[in-house]
């Protein structure tokens, strides 16, 4: 498997000039499934870093309660409020509007914030199921994934696990935490000293190799030194520190990698690894400026324009 690092913009065409004539529907149409009771920020980051990395068109789906929480703080984007379970997470009940929706969409960010309810993750497996366009899984859609994996292990095997992501028809991206991924690596049944979160930690590159092979998914394994996989190339980002560690910057991640993939379809993994590329360059700018303990995620939002303009003049 070829291996390069990431220390600069390895592709630069991924940030191409855009013509005079250009139109929002141009530029990626993006749905993002997020959000639950309690988690209302997780949605709202995912949702300003697609449109800070210059997605055209977003829709952000979530449970009914959250309306009027996201009423004022996003003008921009177009809201999806849906039905929702006694616990404030999404419902199976809401599986025909987000179809109605995925119509006019070029991609699908699914996860952040959504919660593990039990009914929530059935409606994650239905949609994985039925959806065609890429998706991208993040957080809490990841842990629906590993559940979901798990139970089909347990009564048929892996070779069911193997049949059943054969049959998916979606392009997977799946960006998880090591701890997101120590529960995907359990539930397809890799021996316990290889699924524990320190193993992982320190083996990110046998690990991602893993979840991708058994999947058919791109793998965006996020920490320090973050690993990108996708069939026989492995993409190692040098560009990100421990500023990136800190609650919600996942969240983030997750919408600017939707928002390059929307734009560069036919591009996927020099999309995601620009996107990983810039997650860290905003981090690192950040850093510069308000230090780096004091951080948050949507200081990364903030710098993420000066580190996309600091790219195009690379």
């Amino acid at each position: 498997m070829e291996k390069i690092y990431q220390t600069k913009l390895l592709y630069p065409e991924i940030l191409w000039e855009r013509p005079v004539h250009y139109y929002k529907s141009k530029a990626g149409k993006i749905l993002i499934i997020a959000g639950s009771r309690g988690m209302a920020g997780a949605a709202l980051l995912a949702s300003e870093a697609a449109f800070r990395s210059g997605t055209g068109i977003i829709t952000l789906a979530f449970p009914e309660e959250l309306k009027s929480s996201f009423t004022d703080i996003l003008p921009e984007t177009m809201t999806l409020s849906l039905p929702q379970t006694h616990s404030g997470s999404l419902s199976k009940q809401g599986k025909s509007l987000i179809f109605e929706q995925i119509n006019s969409t070029d991609l699908v960010v699914i996860g952040p914030g959504i919660s593990t309810n039990t009914e929530t993750v059935q409606l994650v497996w239905e949609l994985l199921q039925s959806i065609e366009k890429p998706i991208v899984l993040d957080a809490d859609g990841l842990k629906a994934l590993a559940y979901g994996i798990d139970a089909i292990r347990s009564k048929n095997g892996l070779r069911a696990v193997d049949e059943y992501f054969r049959k998916i028809k979606a392009k997977l991206i799946l960006t998880p935490r090591p701890g997101e991924a120590s529960k995907i690596l359990y539930a397809l049944g890799i021996k316990k000293d290889k699924t524990k979160l320190d193993y992982v930690e320190k083996n990110k590159e046998t690990s991602a190799k893993i979840i991708s092979e058994a999947l058919g998914a791109i793998i965006v394994l996020k920490g320090h030194h973050t690993v990108i996989v996708s069939d026989k190339r492995l993409i190692i980002d040098r560009v990100g520190g421990p500023e990136l560690a800190t609650a919600g910057s996942g969240d983030v991640l997750s919408g600017i990698i939707g928002s390059f993939l929307a734009q560069n379809p036919k591009k996927p993994l020099k999309a995601i690894t620009t996107a990983v590329y810039l997650h860290s360059l905003a981090g690192r700018l950040a850093k510069e400026e308000i230090g780096e303990r004091p951080l948050k995620a949507s200081d990364i939002i903030t710098f993420l324009p000066k580190a996309i303009k600091k790219a195009e003049e690379e």
